[in-house]
């Protein structure tokens, strides 16, 4: 996808004013909720492509038992988190969407990123141990390398 600013902008404008109005942008113009939605996609993998290094080097910490696994999933939850909140909040900011530069680097990292934080879930549920989570979280480092 290329990223049109202008027409991001434009967009995100008429799904708030639907939205003062009491009215939902995906009923009034499927079309353009649906090219709203990929500049939102867009938005979203840029927020955690911003934090890479921080992300990479908590993951490479664990991998390389630099830390164990309770301090791993507290800072990597916390990096997860933080970047969630930022999200949400640009994602409705016309005024900060206005300063905004995508980088066309940053397009699918967050659901790598994404992918490791679920891990936890399935940590919990028991359906994984934590050599296996480790050993996701080094194939994730292999896999993220292009985007850094």
């Amino acid at each position: 996808m290329t990223y049109n600013k202008i027409r991001h902008l434009k967009l995100l404008k008429c799904f708030l004013d639907y939205k003062k109005q009491g009215k939902d942008l995906y009923t009034e113009n499927t079309d353009e909720y649906m090219e709203l939605q990929k500049y939102r996609c867009a938005l979203y993998h840029h927020i955690f492509w911003t934090r890479r290094k921080e992300f990479l080097l908590c993951m490479k910490n664990y991998v390389h038992d630099s830390i164990d696994f309770e301090h791993f999933k507290i800072t990597f939850s916390r990096l997860w988190r933080d970047s969630m909140k930022k999200d949400k909040a640009l994602q409705i900011d016309l005024k900060g969407l206005k300063n905004f530069e995508l980088d066309s680097k940053s397009d699918g990292f967050g659901s790598f990123i994404t992918a490791v934080f679920r891990q936890f879930e399935v940590l919990e549920d028991e359906e994984c141990t934590e050599q296996e989570l480790k050993d996701y979280v080094q194939n994730t480092l292999r896999e993220i390398q292009p985007y850094l």
